[in-house]
């Protein structure tokens, strides 16, 4: 593999991710900096998943608008937390309001 050669699995697992991200309603800018840790963990571990041709299956599948990862997914934890972690930002933040 030269410098210029992809690795193409390790691209469709990294869209994956993004797909899912995505449907969570998780956009690149996390409410809480520390987020970022678990993030990064995330993509970690989504770069050796050996799930790729899975979660790409799955995800055609799947609706537009997601609550949770699935369950063969290993980041689904991660990804939970990192929902909960938007929701109690978003009430911090609607309570402010008030």
């Amino acid at each position: 593999m030269s410098t210029f050669d992809l690795d193409l699995p390790l691209c469709r697992r990294l869209e994956n991710m993004n797909d899912i991200l995505n449907r969570l309603g998780l956009g690149p800018q996390l409410s809480d900096p520390k987020d970022a840790i678990v993030l990064a963990s995330a993509v970690c571990t989504c770069e050796k998943c050996p799930k790729g041709d899975l979660c790409r299956s799955w995800l055609t599948q799947a609706a537009a608008t997601l609550y949770k990862a699935p369950a063969f997914c290993p980041n689904a934890d991660r990804f939970a937390q990192l929902v909960a972690g938007e929701l109690a930002a978003l009430r911090r933040k609607l309570g402010t309001l008030h």
